[in-house]
């Protein structure tokens, strides 16, 4: 999958995870209150467009490969002293 960028959308990758939680936040209230003013169906087209992207790329942080995590989960069985 390619990344998605709304053309009205700020460069998603210089944010914070919590910015783009925010935003994120923010941006659902806003579908949410347009939705109720029964807006016209282009205008919630876009904020759906922008909330994919957002969503994106919160999912595209996710996935880090495990080589750039410094988390070490040890599954091996201790050793037992005889």
């Amino acid at each position: 999958m390619t990344e998605q960028n709304h053309p009205l959308s700020d460069d998603l990758t210089q944010l914070t995870l919590d910015d783009l939680e925010k935003r994120i936040t923010q941006l659902t209230q806003r579908w949410y209150t347009a939705k109720r003013m029964n807006m016209g169906h282009s205008i919630l087209y876009q904020l759906d467009l922008l909330l994919q992207g957002l969503e994106y790329e919160k999912m595209r942080r996710s996935q880090t490969p495990i080589e750039n995590n410094p988390v070490v989960i040890d599954t091996d069985a201790e050793p037992k002293n005889k």
